[in-house]
């Protein structure tokens, strides 16, 4: 029987590869990481243990799945593929995956510590709300980091007449939960005035962030006597703190909006505001300017002689009095003085001294349009009241007329009104006399 014929290089790889890729197509494998370099686009490194080393590769491609980077001199677990390079005779493992070896022992440890400490109720208590506009606030952070520097900037931006106590603490470490601890102790003294706690920290590897899920750091902000605001780490980082917080922001910048009233938006509801209270007053004095001539039309219908004349013209002069639009335009002013200075005080608190002028001048545009319109009444109510007093029937009287009245009590106005020895009353100014006709 004669012998198969040889090979070559290249097809014994091919065969090779034919069967090693599809049977290590998915692999977990855990080593140390070493001579880790980002050539070009991809990242190559050396996963290797005592007696045992395997080139690996993560493709540029990849390279924004990965959770965690690799470092020279960590411990890692990778999962990928096994991949023959035929050309070179390489075998290289294709990385999908990456985290710190002891990640899933870590990972079980907080879903633990978690469910003991939603037992003992620190993830259940009421959420206390938020200050709206506050004066002070604390911060806890540490110092030069991104995440304070982030706060900051936030906070200039949106509300820069807010006080702001800073209590630095170490972002990691052995020194991170005794020093906020002390910074959360020391923020919500009465002594500082802080309204609400930011407690905030850049993203960061589980081992980074581990120190936030301290059971004493949870209890400490759940019984912080201010409302506690969290931002700890990226959108996807979620510690124990976080769940103990009355709120929590998906980044340290979120913390800072949520604590803080935004300027511009402030400004135009104050602006909308001061609107609002113009068209008001406008509105009520048309209204008063409505009900000032149907009164007067109303009170000039029914002033005819036939009644006690004198007795008319007193009631309706008392009725336009208390009709008056100054009566109700008191009212008015005084309310608009206290709204004004209710918004003065407002606007300077929270929007800071930017929107003063435009509050000035909208309040010099109002007082003199309020003006004119007081003057306009009064000069309608000045010639209402001159044709009026036009209408008395007592005016003829001080000009030396006299008035006839019948038995009856009703003026005499034609001579064959009433027959010869019939009774008269004349009305002089300063009194009456009796005649009789001839």
């Amino acid at each position: 029987m004669s012998e198969p014929a040889p090979l070559s290089v290249k097809r014994l790889l091919e065969q090779v590869k034919a069967r090693l890729e599809p049977a290590f197509a998915s692999v977990c494998v855990v080593g140390e990481v070493s001579n880790f370099r980002g050539s070009g686009k991809h990242w190559y490194f050396t996963l290797k243990e005592e007696g045992a080393a395997l080139s690996c590769a993560v493709w540029a491609s990849q390279q924004r799945f990965l959770q965690h980077k690799p470092v020279d001199g960590q411990r890692v677990v990778l999962k990928g593929s096994l991949n023959l390079y035929v050309a070179g005779g390489t075998i290289t493992l294709a990385v999908t995956h990456c985290e710190p070896a002891g990640v899933g022992d870590l990972q079980a440890r907080l879903r633990q510590l978690e469910a003991e400490l939603r037992v003992q109720g620190w993830f259940d208590r009421p959420r206390r709300p938020l200050p709206r506009f506050p004066k002070k606030l604390g911060v806890v952070a540490a110092l030069g980091g991104a995440a304070l520097r982030d706060v900051l900037e936030v906070m200039a931006r949106r509300a820069p007449g807010i006080d702001v106590l800073i209590a630095p603490a170490a972002a990691q470490g052995d020194r991170c939960v005794p020093e906020t601890l002390l910074a959360i102790q020391e923020l919500q003294d009465p002594h500082w005035g802080c309204e609400a706690l930011l407690l905030v920290r850049g993203g960061g590897s589980l081992e980074d962030l581990w120190a936030f899920n301290d059971p004493e750091l949870v209890r400490a902000v759940a019984e912080c006597r201010i409302p506690v605001i969290t931002g700890v780490g990226h959108e996807i980082d979620t510690t124990l703190v976080d769940l103990a917080a009355d709120r929590r922001a998906a980044t340290p910048s979120q913390a800072a909006e949520l604590a803080t009233p935004d300027r511009s938006a402030l400004g135009a509801e104050l602006r909308r505001r001061v609107d609002a209270l113009c068209a008001k007053v406008l509105w009520r004095l048309q209204g008063q300017e409505t009900s000032l001539n149907l009164l007067t039309d109303h009170g000039l219908q029914r002033a005819e002689p036939l009644a006690p004349v004198l007795a008319r013209f007193g009631t309706l002069a008392q009725r336009l009095a208390l009709a008056h639009p100054n009566r109700g335009l008191d009212g008015a002013a005084a309310r608009l003085a206290l709204l004004r200075q209710r918004l003065g005080h407002l606007g300077a608190q929270v929007a800071g001294e930017v929107d003063l002028p435009r509050v000035r001048d909208a309040q010099r545009r109002l007082e003199p349009a309020v003006t004119r319109a007081l003057q306009r009444r009064d000069q309608r109510l000045a010639v209402m009241a001159e044709r009026l007093q036009g209408l008395d029937p007592t005016g003829p009287l001080e000009r030396g007329f006299v008035l006839a009245l019948g038995p009856d009590g009703r003026p005499v106005t034609r001579a064959s009104a009433l027959p010869a020895g019939a009774g008269l009353r004349l009305r002089w100014k300063d009194g009456e006399r009796v005649a009789t006709l001839d």
